[in-house]
């Protein structure tokens, strides 16, 4: 569990989920992530072997993310919770709509 608990630890899986991205792509994706920020949750992934890096031969060089198979096992674990969170919110809505009044206490 302590994999996931960045921030956009997730994000960054879902978005590897379909296959090879580079960082310019998964910082476009995810949106609001600083560069650092994005680069030390790589980071911390690759260390992890959730993700593997490699580099292009370009000018500039470019660097391109994919998951591990253990990368592709925990991202089926995340659709999966993510499929019973979709599916939990209709009934806690429903649960809300339900309640009964809240009394006011008497001045």
């Amino acid at each position: 569990m302590r994999v996931l608990a960045g921030a956009w630890t997730a994000h960054v899986i879902w978005y590897l989920r379909e296959g090879e991205r580079c960082f310019t792509e998964l910082q476009l994706d995810i949106g609001k992530v600083s560069a650092k920020v994005l680069t030390n949750c790589l980071r911390k992934l690759e260390f992890e072997g959730i993700i593997a890096r490699s580099s292009k031969p370009t000018s500039p060089p470019t660097v391109w993310y994919e998951l591990t198979p253990v990368g592709q096992e925990l991202c089926a674990a995340l659709v999966n919770v993510i499929t019973v969170a979709q599916r939990l919110k209709p009934s806690e809505v429903s649960r809300r709509e339900n309640r009964p009044p809240k009394v006011s206490a008497a001045p």
